[in-house]
């Protein structure tokens, strides 16, 4: 286990200054800047910000003063917002997007794995086709319009939660339900197909032949070996919804990091780009460590390191 997470620790370290250092050069290397678009300010001005951002230095020189201050922890500063730094926004958006995603995986996972059980279950029977139905659904309707229809059924219509803002639980409702709704569809497509192709192996035969429940034979079996799949999935899908939507966040009015992040492409700015790439970069690699070390904790068999020949 040790020797795994040193080898993990490793390669996390090199892709991570490889992505810093594409996406460094990346920026540089587009045409225009962060004050391209401030045509009224003056060059006294405009020579004073460039001096003020180290961005008439030499390339290289801008590089390792930036792995000099990410070494520190410092993911820099905010071209556009002035006196505000990139951990300031990660700070207070990270938490609001990491609630709302944290919601939308709790719904995926439930919902999924229960239509993927019943529709398995039930194969080619109304159950079946239901279940599916509900999946297609998921899979053909943008999050966006889910965002909408959620909005005014049961906001304006009903009026049963808040149409948009943050502050209270129900305000977490029907956002979240919109950015679980793919993921329900896949998570659903995943265990049917996999429960099915499970129920067919020996072992569990032999457990039924034994007289075990039904219960014990699906859930304590069956679901064990075809949950895997799903857990493959959790790594890239918890650091995409934790990270933030932005089009839900756009949707809903949410302050959380989806919405600075597209706002900072939009505004060019080159230190707010780089650091909240770095952090979703960081952040998608330990979610994949622990979906790799939570393998052998569902299935023993599975070796997280190669036994020397």
């Amino acid at each position: 286990m040790g020797r795994f997470l040193l080898q993990r620790l490793a390669y996390m370290i090199v892709a991570l200054l490889l992505i810093i250092t594409f996406t460094f050069i990346l920026m540089h290397v587009v045409p225009g800047g962060p004050f391209a678009s401030e045509k009224q300010l003056p060059e006294s001005v405009m020579k004073n910000l460039n001096e003020k951002f180290h961005l008439k230095d030499p390339l290289w020189l801008q590089y390792l003063k930036y792995l000099a201050q990410l070494a520190k922890g410092d993911l820099g500063v905010s071209f556009k917002y002035e006196g505000r730094t990139v951990n300031e926004f990660i700070k207070n958006g990270f938490p609001v997007s990491a609630t709302l995603g944290a919601v939308a995986v709790l719904i995926a996972l439930i919902v999924g794995i229960s239509l993927g059980i019943i529709s398995a279950l039930h194969q080619n029977k109304w159950q079946d086709y239901l279940a599916m139905i509900i999946a297609t659904i998921g899979f053909s309707v943008p999050s966006f319009i889910m965002a909408s229809l959620l909005m005014y059924f049961f906001a304006y219509k009903i009026k049963l939660f808040p149409t948009a803002m943050w502050g209270t639980p129900a305000h977490v409702v029907l956002p979240s339900v919109a950015l679980a709704t793919l993921p329900t569809a896949f998570i659903s497509r995943l265990v049917r197909s996999n429960m099915i192709e499970v129920l067919q192996q020996d072992y569990i035969k032999t457990a039924r032949a034994k007289g075990m429940s039904e219960r014990v034979v699906i859930y304590k079996h069956a679901l064990k070996n075809a949950i895997l799949p799903v857990v493959t999935y959790l790594g890239p899908l918890i650091a995409g919804i934790f990270t933030g939507s932005f089009v839900v966040e756009k949707i809903f009015a949410i302050p959380g990091i989806g919405r600075d992040f597209v706002l900072s492409i939009v505004n060019r700015d080159y230190g707010l780009i780089l650091g909240l790439t770095i952090f979703y970069a960081a952040f998608l690699m330990f979610m994949n460590l622990l979906v790799d070390l939570s393998y052998a904790l569902i299935d023993p068999r599975i070796k997280l390191t190669r036994k020397e020949g």
